[in-house]
């Protein structure tokens, strides 16, 4: 017995599985990370999954089943991590970032904003929460794929005889626009005829036929029989939208603080060259596929 533990084999064996069991204590897969512990978190957290998508616990089998799948799952990713599989996939990422950005935002103070707060924020985004201008208004649209050459006469001849006094309804051409529109409010204008035109009817006089006034639908003469201008809100009549609104830019503000302050952990190389955009021409010529068409 004494001979067989003077062996340098043996020593050399006992050496290499001291190493081994040491090996599997502070290797990233060993120790605590070896782990998998499933408590009454774990439990709740599986239950409440299975809750939200079939609208009623699981039964006591079916948590098995959860815990079982749980587990397996824990250990394919652990084992899939240790072997790198993780690294370059852009959906892992894409989802890592995610969760960060979550936890990031909810790193600032979570309490809610107060009546002097949400006043102050009012106040610096006024223009956010204006109560649009509304309008009561008649209009005559021109099409001018119809008139061609003749739409400049057709227009103000129409303009003349509607300041005259001519019905509305046997002006211009038919199309699905309201020719008539009451308590509009300017956003809705917008929606439905474009911005040029909304932009337009601003600056036009109440009680008279005016135009042209543009949009994407043709030309139009128009009529403002009434005008409500643009108002200021109070903080009671917007509250949910500041708050909403409020919370939102918290969150930005501590993220992107958040990802300032680990960015300076880093030392960012760019060792590719980035090229640069090509300038704008103002007057630029035919594309190649306009070139090949002539």
């Amino acid at each position: 017995m004494r001979r067989i533990l003077s062996e340098p084999l043996l020593h050399f064996l006992l050496l290499g599985m001291a190493l081994f069991v040491l090996y599997q204590a502070v290797s990233p897969g060993g120790g605590s990370e070896r782990a998998i512990v499933v408590n009454d978190a774990t439990i709740a957290m599986l239950s409440q999954r299975y809750a939200a998508i079939w609208l009623r616990t699981p039964t006591p089998e079916e948590l098995q089943v959860l815990v079982d799948n749980y587990i397996r799952e824990e250990i394919l990713y652990r084992e899939g991590v240790a072997m790198g599989l993780d690294r370059n996939d852009p959906v892992i990422q894409r989802r890592v970032v995610q969760k960060l950005d979550v936890l990031s935002e909810e790193s600032s103070s979570l309490t809610p904003p107060g009546e002097a707060e949400l006043a102050s924020y009012l106040r610096k985004n006024a223009g956010r929460y204006v109560r649009p201008a509304v309008f009561d208004y008649h209009q005559v649209m021109f099409d001018p794929s119809r008139h061609g050459a003749s739409l400049e006469a057709d227009f103000n001849a129409a303009l003349a005889e509607l300041n005259a006094g001519a019905d509305p309804a046997a002006m211009g051409d038919a199309s699905l626009l309201p020719a008539k529109a009451e308590a509009v409010p300017l956003d809705r204008v917008e929606l439905e005829f474009g911005q040029e035109f909304a932009a337009a009817i601003q600056a036009l006089p109440v009680g008279s036929w005016q135009g042209p006034v543009r949009s994407g639908f043709g030309v139009h003469i128009v009529r403002i029989d009434r005008k409500i201008e643009a108002q200021a809100t109070s903080l009671t009549e917007v509250r949910a939208a500041v708050e909403r609104d409020w919370e939102y830019e918290r969150r930005e503000t501590a993220r992107e603080a958040f990802y300032q302050d680990a960015l300076r952990n880093y030392d960012i190389r760019i060792e590719a060259g980035i090229p640069r955009a090509a300038p704008e021409s103002v007057n630029a010529g035919p594309t190649a596929a306009e070139q090949a068409g002539q």
